[in-house]
């Protein structure tokens, strides 16, 4: 076949930029055994793009713009890594249905005449600088029958002299440390959890995060009142006669995980009760035993004497391990305006030791700005026009719940839904960006416990909010991959940067 030019685009030099090919084999044909490369003197990296099953898409008005359809089915979602130009090798076996083969990758590719498969490639995936110029990208589809080529193609992608500013805004996604043992059944924080954990976190970092929480004690976060999550906490706590004694060899085995694995922030655990900072968050003695929970008056004697304790032996630790100026600190997570006055005296218990460290939550009244209850309030995407103008140190946040007119990263959201993020956040030159979920697999206030890539709608049949990456175990090795969502929020960040050059 003639060889022909498919597309052209532009990238920054420390830009990735990504791309996919779609394929399907001709109607005269069985299923066929392919494969599909990329070369290039650039670096890539390719993906099988699979499928997860949507049950329901959450477009509640079955018309609205933004997602790819109102209806159930299969979508994409799940990025398999494989060689962007595998080896193929001949296996000298009788029939042409297995005669080649391609080396060192398990995600194969097979095309029917049913319906598209694809690829996704990225360009520049690790943001090394590149020298500007015009490439060429070759894109081949051969049958693994006999190697015959049954497409050519070629790519062009100009690498223009200009790199992006450094990613200096602040981005999480939570970390759930009881779904990574619950899912992949291991011990909290032992050498295979700690595995899987360095796995989930470069892979993070990779896609922008630069933020991770730091569940010093268990975060109390989606558990319903009189029960508990996971005990998860970092520091070992001892009461003495004197007071309170703290360890945190835990802790800094935790953080320096972290920082190998390229995180910049940490973000202390919310220091009081979801939704309205009343109570304490559940936290447990050296023996396990619990010694606060929801029914500790946040602002009593006992609890406020304990929590600037551990908040001076823990600015110590903070000092030794070099994070002292890479702190953020909650006080309560999504707190309303019925709940200021406990937030304020939660506020003010701590604000004394809290002076100089950034104190940021979720909130979608600017009353607790206004009021200086808050420095940097995270406003609720669908309230950023109430903050607009009013607080230079807000930043967005969602929960994945289908708002109109928001942006969102849900499975059938069209990918520009959710990479206009980068746009927003420039816009309302937002400091930063927090979801509440990386990795949670678990139903509403932590019930249950679902595989994402088999029930996409597990958490309240909402597709995909409540994780970015997907948990993966292949002959008996856990591991993770990313979403194609993941890699849009990546690009949205890239988007901020970009504008932010521009502007420049």
């Amino acid at each position: 076949i003639d060889t022909r030019v498919i597309s052209n685009a532009s990238m920054l030099r420390n830009e990735p930029f990504s791309f996919q090919v779609l394929y399907k084999a001709p109607k005269s044909l069985l299923p066929l055994a392919v494969s599909l490369t990329a070369e290039a003197e650039l670096p890539i990296q390719a993906y099988r793009v699979d499928y997860v099953a949507v049950m329901h898409t959450m477009n509640v008005h079955g018309d609205e713009t933004g997602y790819e359809s109102n209806l159930p089915g299969l979508y994409p979602d799940i990025l398999m890594p494989r060689p962007a130009n595998p080896e193929v090798y001949h296996q000298n076996t009788i029939g042409g249905d297995y005669s080649y083969f391609e080396k060192d990758t398990e995600n194969l590719l097979n095309a029917t005449d049913a319906d598209f498969q694809s690829v996704w490639f990225t360009v520049n995936p690790e943001s090394i600088s590149l020298n500007h110029g015009e490439y060429e990208i070759k894109i081949k589809l051969k049958s693994l029958n006999d190697t015959v080529v049954l497409e050519d193609s070629v790519f062009y992608i100009e690498v223009i002299d200009a790199e992006l500013p450094e990613h200096k805004a602040y981005y999480t996604n939570w970390f759930h440390m009881d779904c990574i043992c619950d899912m992949f059944g291991v011990e909290l924080y032992s050498d295979k959890f700690y595995d899987i954990f360095d796995k989930y976190v470069k892979n993070m970092t990779k896609h922008r995060q630069n933020v991770i929480l730091l569940p010093a004690f268990t975060p109390p976060l989606d558990t319903p009142i009189g029960d508990e999550r996971m005990n998860v906490q970092l520091v070992d706590i001892e009461k003495t006669s004197d007071g309170w004694n703290f360890s945190f060899e835990k802790m800094r085995k935790y953080v320096r995980h972290a920082i190998k694995c390229g995180i910049t922030y940490f973000e202390h655990c919310h220091l009081f009760s979801q939704w309205g900072a009343k109570s304490a968050p559940d936290i447990y003695n050296i023996k396990g035993e619990k010694i606060f929970d929801f029914q500790t008056d946040a602002a009593g004697k006992e609890y406020v004497g304990f929590i600037r304790s551990y908040l001076k032996a823990f600015f110590e630790f903070a000092k030794e391990e070099n994070i002292f100026d890479k702190l953020l600190f909650h006080i309560s997570d999504e707190p309303a305006e019925a709940h200021m006055d406990s937030y304020r005296r939660a506020r003010e218990n701590v604000s004394d030791l809290l002076s100089g460290h950034i104190v940021a939550d979720a909130m979608c009244s600017l009353k607790f700005y206004q009021e200086g209850l808050v420095d940097h309030p995270i406003a609720f995407m669908r309230h950023a026009d109430d903050f607009d103008g009013k607080c230079p140190t807000m930043w967005l946040y969602y929960t994945g719940y289908p708002l109109p007119k928001c942006t969102n990263r849900m499975i059938s959201n069209t990918a520009a839904r959710t990479r206009v993020l980068g746009l927003q956040l420039y816009r309302y030159k937002a400091l930063g960006f927090l979801d509440w979920a990386y990795n949670y697999y678990y139903d509403r206030l932590s019930a249950g416990c679902f595989d994402p890539k088999s029930y996409s709608c597990g958490y309240k049949m909402y597709p995909g909010i409540t994780y970015l990456a997907y948990p993966i175990v292949s002959r008996g090795d856990a591991s993770v991959v990313p979403s194609v969502r993941e890699k849009l929020m990546c690009e949205a960040f890239d988007d901020l940067r970009a504008l932010q050059l521009l502007e420049s």
